[in-house]
C-alpha cells in the first residue's frame, strides 16, 4: 500500500506550492490515473513518491516503509521495488536495446557489477525475455537512437520489467506518442498490471485514456486533490474542477512549476 499524508512541496521563488497538503492512499494492485492541467502538481507528486523530488513536508510510506524518512542506502533498496516510466524515455541512445534493458537490474546488483557493467548470462536471458514480452526481441542489438518513439517506450517498459517492481509510476508516459502508439503502450502496461499484480500510478493528459485504463482517477488542481473516484463518477462538474474553464492558458507561474517538476 502507498500512503501519503500532508505532502507539500514549494519550489524556490514561487509564491504558491506545487503540492499543498496531499493526502492519498492507494491499495495494493490498484491502477490509478492522475489528471490535471500542466502545473497542477502531477509530475511533482509522482517524483516525490520515489524521491526524485524531495518534499518539504509530509510523509510517504510504501508497504509500511518510509520513503521520506529513509537513508540513501535504504532509498536505493526501495527504488528497486518502484519502477518509473518517463515521458522522454530516459534511455541511453548510443547503447543497444539489450543493454538498456539490462540497466533495469542495477538496483539489485552489487555495486561493483553496476560500476563495471558486468551482467550475468542469466540476466541477459531475462532481458531477452522482457524484450520478447514487449515484441522487440528482434531489435535487441540495435542502438536505441535508431528506434521510433513507441519502440523506445517499449524498451523503457522492458527495462522496468527487469526490476520486477511492485509499484509502477508513469510520468506522462504516452504524451509524446501518437494516439495509436499510446494505446499500444497502455495496453502493455495494463497486461503487466493484471499478470504481475503490481500497483500502477500514471499521470495522463488524455481523459479518455485515463477512463479507459484506470479503475480510479485522481484529479489535481493547484496542488490539491479536487476529485478522487471511479471513472464513471467523473462528471462534467468534476472535470470543471480539474480543468477550470476560466483558466484556459498556463500562467507564467504554472509554467515555471511545470518546468521545475520535469527537470
Amino acid at each position: 500500500m502507498l500512503a501519503i499524508q500532508g505532502l507539500r512541496k514549494q519550489y524556490p521563488g514561487e509564491s504558491d506550492p506545487a503540492l499543498n497538503g496531499i493526502n492519498l492512499t492507494i491499495k495494493q494492485g490498484e491502477l490509478v490515473a492522475v489528471l490535471g492541467r500542466s502545473g497542477a502538481g502531477k509530475s511533482t507528486l509522482i517524483r516525490c513518491i520515489n524521491r526524485l523530488v524531495t518534499p518539504d513536508q509530509g510523509s510517504i510510506q510504501w508497504n509500511d516503509r518510509s520513503v521520506t524518512g529513509t537513508t540513501e542506502k535504504e532509498l536505493r533498496k526501495l527504488r528497486g521495488e518502484i519502477g518509473m516510466i518517463f515521458q522522454h524515455f530516459h534511455l541511453l541512445p548510443r547503447l543497444s536495446v539489450l543493454t538498456n534493458v539490462l540497466v533495469g537490474q542495477f538496483a539489485s546488483m552489487p555495486l561493483w557489477r553496476s560500476v563495471t557493467w558486468s551482467f550475468t548470462s542469466k540476466q541477459k536471458e531475462e532481458a531477452m525475455e522482457a524484450l520478447r514480452q514487449v515484441g522487440l526481441e528482434s531489435l535487441a542489438r540495435r542502438r536505441v537512437e535508431e528506434l521510433s518513439g513507441g519502440q523506445q517506450q517499449r524498451v523503457a517498459i522492458a527495462r522496468v520489467m527487469m526490476q520486477r517492481p511492485k509499484l509502477l509510476l508513469g510520468d506522462e508516459p504516452v504524451s509524446s506518442l501518437d494516439p495509436v502508439t499510446a494505446v499500444k503502450v497502455l495496453d502493455l502496461v495494463k497486461v503487466l498490471h493484471r499478470e504481475q499484480g503490481m500497483t500502477v500510478l500514471l499521470n495522463l493528459h488524455d481523459v479518455s485514456l485515463a477512463k479507459r485504463y484506470a479503475g480510479r482517477l485522481i484529479g489535481l488542481a493547484k496542488g490539491g486533490i479536487v476529485f478522487d473516484g471511479p471513472p464513471e463518477e467523473l462528471t462534467e462538474e468534476a472535470l470543471t474542477r480539474i480543468y477550470p474553464q476560466d483558466e484556459p492558458q498556463l500562467t507564467e507561474q504554472e509554467m515555471k512549476i511545470d518546468e521545475h517538476a520535469n527537470r
